[in-house]
């Protein structure tokens, strides 16, 4: 499978995780049963505590290593079951932390990948809340690992409006395998570049509907396992 357009395989993903971002959030903060959630049908929990699989997931597999990671003692993998897949997979979760409420993060993390033409990246999508938009958007398209490749950093810088909820996780694409480990967040100057993109793409109307049936006032929710060791 080639990939000879970057900026499709920009637009291709904004479009695929419109769809399951904000299902993830309204379940992660609602508690709204996974089958009565647009799109939610195809996640499924990951193995590593706190994250989720999602996307083409007849066609990829999550799991852990214990004999080959970054930092610690394991890491989290995910992986093609047979050739040339459709799509892609993603290891994600969402958080909600007031200490980055209008303030810049960077978040970094560590990608290891196998095979002739896999993509690995990480990934960050930020909800605003207060305004009903999708706001930054970072998917390292632009950036990717690929091939057979050591551990590589990767880092994406965004911004977090006031009331906003970060989605984020790791993405497969292609042929092969990945391990991702190492995950951090941190607050950053206004100086520090950013490498995320802004959207200022609007809710689709039928999650505007689901928000109204919901408190507003989400609770907090830190990232969960960012080392992957439970």
């Amino acid at each position: 499978m080639k990939y000879n357009h970057v900026s499709f395989l920009r637009s291709k993903f904004r479009i695929l995780l419109a769809g399951t971002v904000i299902p993830f959030i309204l379940v992660a903060f609602t508690g709204i049963n996974s089958e009565s959630s647009p799109g939610l049908g195809i996640q499924q929990q990951s193995g590593a505590k706190g994250w989720w699989f999602g996307g083409k997931i007849e066609d990829f597999k999550p799991g852990t290593d214990s004999t080959l990671f970054q930092h610690g003692r394991k890491c989290a993998t995910l992986e093609s079951v047979h050739d040339n897949p459709a799509d892609f997979c993603t290891l994600m979760q969402t958080i909600m932390v007031k200490e980055y409420a209008g303030k810049r993060v960077r978040m970094t993390g560590y990608i290891k990948s196998q095979g002739s033409d896999v993509k690995g990246a990480m990934w960050i999508r930020v909800d605003d809340f207060g305004n009903k938009i999708s706001a930054d958007f970072d998917n390292m398209m632009d950036r990717p690992v690929t091939g057979n490749s050591d551990w590589q950093k990767c880092e994406i810088v965004f911004d977090v409006p006031e009331k906003a909820v970060v989605a984020l996780g790791f993405i497969l694409q292609g042929t092969g395998k990945i391990w991702v480990d190492n995950v951090s967040l941190e607050v950053v100057p206004d100086s520090v570049n950013k490498t995320a993109q802004f959207l200022d793409q609007p809710f689709p109307e039928q999650y505007i509907e689901q928000l109204k049936q919901h408190p507003q006032e989400f609770p907090e929710k830190p990232a969960e396992n960012l080392d992957f060791e439970e």
